[in-house]
Parts: structure tokens; sequence; C-alpha cells
């Protein structure tokens, strides 16, 4: 026999926490009055394959911020975890404030009557059956009526032993005098439990969240997260409560000034007598799953050579516990995003080469292209350039951040409440080689020894380290922006907007809720128009005097 199920459905995949987020050691979080609160919304759906007697319906959502600290190895290896609990939020969904249950929206509120008074609890008779469906159909009177017809026949057997222990009545005496009923317009009494039929139930909900919460987090040793519960109460010695829940995804929303351009990296540093270089970096915050824009400018100082480009991610992942009085720092962990390398003996940049086209076989073509078209007035001395050894060498690249690594790139998080922060740093390593080139031997001649020039060689590593956020995918544009009109909806041919020639001086239909862009009084040509971009809006439903479509 298939038994009651309850399952919770939330409206949007995740909840996203406005406002500017908190930085540890930095000000508190400004809040917006104005900008309302996050709202978690969804419905709560049970399904009762027959009829079933219920207490209530609750539904809680906690958050809990878990470290855990392994400690020792192999059999002297102990497990240690704190749980601290941020958020704890509960709330009734079956029933009101004055103990009656939540309609069902089977009737309109406009029409909906309402619930009837019910009778007040008599101390040792036991819960007051009522249907759900009956709430709000029967007078008073008549459901103590039907109380008082139904009473005596569940007591009947008890009754008629009772009769035949006790002694005869004296004649004469009157019968014991019915409950008064309760006065009208009072507050109907709180039933202890509600008998809801077979059928399927929907219980929307909305809960308001606090401002300052932190997103969301998964690490290796611990955890942020937020659960929702939600659990049936159900009437009966042997009736088990039903119990379902469902893990919350909140997500911190960046700020909307930190991708701008003028909010922009850039360094620019001078490496000794060697290199002089200028990365850009478009923005600070970057979604998961989107690229980072990477601009860099190379201008040699003497003679260098440069032999590889080498661009990775680092995560820094740091734990707390004791109240934030204990922390434990892991090590770094790093993703390659970019090697740019050149073949064996043979520099990077400058491209010494005496092909006709030295740029084809570079593997820097595509980002010194992807540099020349975005400074057009520049791009032929841009792809010329890497063929000079005095530059200026100039590359543009986009830096993909993907989850499709090994190990999961977590989002940046600085939030002062979370028990986890984690920082990325993005760096940028410049293998530079500084003086003449070795003089090659022939094959199978005797090595001669290094020049005065050669021994002054020397190969550096220049490492440049800029901080950026990286935030969850969903904040990416794709899900915080609205997709425009013309590009969401497909664009009816012109042919079927225009009336048949028969017809053309037919008049305008009144105003309806579907207008065009263009006025209204314009009138169609007599003769079929050349093509042209249709209207941003058309009439869904063929007016009167024109055929359908």
């Amino acid at each position: 026999m298939v038994g009651p199920t309850l399952q919770i459905e939330l409206s949007e995949p995740v909840v996203f926490l406005t406002g500017t987020p908190p930085q540890e050691g930095g000000p508190p979080i400004t809040e917006d009055t104005d900008a309302p609160p996050p709202q978690l919304r969804g419905k709560v759906v049970l399904s009762l394959p027959k009829a079933t007697r219920v207490k209530d319906i609750m539904l809680s959502l906690t958050g809990v911020g878990r470290t855990d600290w392994p400690e020792g190895i192999g059999q002297n290896r102990i497990e240690m975890a704190e749980q601290v609990p941020i958020l704890r939020l509960k709330t009734s969904i079956f029933r009101s404030n004055t103990g009656m249950p939540i309609a069902l929206g089977r009737v309109p509120e406009t029409t909906r009557p309402p619930p009837a008074p019910l009778p007040p609890s008599v101390p040792g008779k036991g819960a007051v059956l009522t249907r759900l469906d009956d709430i709000g159909r029967e007078r008073s009177h008549d459901v103590h009526a039907a109380l008082a017809q139904s009473g005596p026949r569940r007591k009947q057997p008890l009754k008629g032993l009772l009769d035949g222990l006790r002694l005869p009545p004296l004649p004469g005496a009157d019968a014991p005098p019915p409950p008064p009923p309760p006065p009208p317009g009072g507050a109907p009494a709180a039933a202890e439990w509600f008998e809801l039929r077979k059928g399927l139930y929907e219980y929307p909900f909305s809960m308001s969240l606090p401002v300052d919460l932190p997103a969301t987090l998964h690490a290796d040793f611990g955890h942020l997260e937020y659960m929702l519960k939600a659990t049936v109460y159900r009437s009966g010695p042997l009736a088990a409560n039903l119990t379902t829940q469902q893990e919350v995804t909140l997500v911190q929303m960046p700020d909307a000034d930190s991708s701008c351009a003028a909010d922009s990296i850039v360094v620019s540093r001078t490496c000794e007598d060697m290199l002089s270089y200028m990365l850009a970096i478009s923005g600070r915050s970057f979604p998961i799953g989107t690229h980072i824009p990477v601009s860099l400018k190379m201008v040699p100082i003497g003679k260098i050579r440069v032999h590889r480009i080498t661009v990775a991610l680092e995560e820094q992942t740091d734990y707390y516990a004791n109240e934030r009085r204990t922390m434990r720092r892991e090590v770094p962990r790093k993703w390659t995003m970019l090697r740019l390398a050149g073949d064996a003996g043979k520099p990077l940049l400058p491209i010494l080469s005496d092909d006709a086209d030295p740029l084809a076989a570079s593997p820097l073509l595509p980002y010194i292209d992807a540099a020349a078209a975005q400074n057009v007035a520049q791009a032929d001395a841009i792809r010329v350039a890497p063929l000079d050894p005095n530059g200026p060498w100039e590359l543009a690249m986009d830096l993909c951040v993907s989850m499709a690594q090994q190990k999961k790139v977590n989002i940046s998080c600085q939030h002062p409440k979370s028990n986890i922060t984690v920082s990325h740093l993005l760096k940028i390593t410049i293998r530079v080689e500084r003086g003449d080139a070795p003089t090659p031997t022939a094959p199978g001649s005797v090595p001669m020894a290094p020049s005065e020039s050669e021994s002054r060689r020397r190969v550096v590593d220049i490492v440049i380290g800029v901080p950026i956020t990286l935030t969850h995918s969903h904040t990416s544009l794709e899900w915080v922006s609205l997709p425009s009109y013309e590009s969401a909806q497909s664009q009816p041919p012109v042919h079927a907007l225009l009336p048949p020639m028969d017809v053309v001086h037919t008049p305008l239909p009144p105003a309806t809720d579907f207008v065009y862009t263009r006025a209204l009084s314009e009138s169609y040509p007599a003769t079929p128009a050349e093509a042209s971009d249709p209207p941003s809006f058309y009439f869904a439903t063929a007016p009167a005097g024109r055929p359908p479509r």
C-alpha cells in the first residue's frame, strides 16, 4: 500500500542576498531600508492516499556552520568537529494565529464564508473531530446538533454497562440539561487535529531572511549550509510524523559597481633593467563559469628574451573555530589556466624565424590578434611588434573560470559570520632571460667555454599577483538580467501583418490590450511594401475586419 508522501518545491533554485557584502574586519553591512529583504518562496506538497488526521504542518529553516579538525594520522587520528548555529526560523503553514487551519483556496476569498466556531473540548471526551472540507460550510447550531446526536451513539455501549450497575432512576427525575451553545460571534475554539480527505494538498510559503547572512559554502574540512525542513504532525498512537528536508542555496550578489570599467585592476611595474610591464584586468568580481579579460603589455629594457608565460589561479582557505579565536590555514590549491612556451631552444618573445609568416607557427598568434582587435587604430603595429626585439609586445586573453576542474573551485568568502574564509589570487608568471644567447655548437664538435657575455646571462621569474573575487555562477548576467523582448520573441513575417488588398480601408478596431509601437493611425500601402523591420508588438488575436493569422 502506498503511504503518504511529503516534498518541498522551491520557486527559485537559489536565494539572492542583496546589499554590499560585509568584509572581515571591515564596517558592518549597510541595510537598504527601501530594498525588500530576501525571500524564500516555494510550496509544500502533501499527498494522502486516504483520510488522515493532521495536527499541524511546521516549516523550519536552520543555518549551521561546521568545521572539522582531524588530528593525528593512522591509528592515532582523532576526528573533532565544531558546529555553530547561524539561523533558526520556524513557522506553521497549516494553522493560522487563531489555531484554525489555513484555507486551501478551493473557494475564492470574496465568497468564502467565515469559519464556524467549534465547541470547546470537554476533559475526558477526547478531541473534536472536524473535517477540513466542512469548515465554513455548516452553521454553529448544525455542528452542535450533529455533535449532540453523535455523542450518545458513540457512548452507547459504555452507558448501557453503567446503567446496569446503577440504581434505577427515581420517577419524575429530569434528564440532564444539554450544554449551552457558545455565544454568537465568539472566537472559534481550535481543535486538536483536523481530518484531511484523500487527495493532493499544496501549501505555499514565503519566508523573509535577514540581510546579513553568509552565503552557502562547502569546503574540504567544513561547510556552511541552510536546510529547510517540513514536518507533518499526525494524530494517533501508531501514526508516524512525515518529514522531508531540502538544502537551500544562498548566493551573495556582488556590488553593482564591482565589474565596471572604472573599477578595473591595473598593475604597472619595472623589473630592474630587464622588463617593464602593465597588466590590466577588466573588473574585480567574476562569476564562476565566465571569462576574466586580461591585457598584458611588455616593454623590454635592454636585450631580453621571454621563454614562458603562465597564468594560474590560487585558492587560499582558512578554517575558524572556538568563536574565531583558532584558525587553521590549508595549503593553497592551484589551477593552471594558461601556459604559453616556445619550442625547444627558441624564445617565446621576440619571435625569431626566417619563415614567410613567422606568426603562423607561434602560440601567441590568437592573443596577438585579440590585442589588435581591441585597438583597431594600431592593429598593424601590434601584429608586427612581436618580431621586433625592442617591442612593445601586447597580448589580450580571456581566462575561463570553469568548474570542470579535477577539484572544485569555491566562491570567495570574507563574511565575518562565516567559519570559513576563501580568497583567490590570480598569478601571472613571466620567465625572462637577460644577456646574450649562447653560441650554438655544430653537431659532433666539442662545446666551447662560455664567453664573458654568456656568463652574465640570468633567468628570472617575474610573478604578478592580483587578488580577485569569484562569485556563484548564478550571479552572471544570464541570471540577474532580463532578456530583451526582441531577442526573446521570434519576429513574425512582414506579410502576415499586412491586410489583404480588399480590406485596406477598413477602419481600425477599438483599443485593445495589445498595441503597436507605431502609430495606429498609419494606413497600410495599397501595394506590397518592401521588407522592413516588423513592429515590436503585434495583435495576438485578429481584429474585426482582418482575416485571422
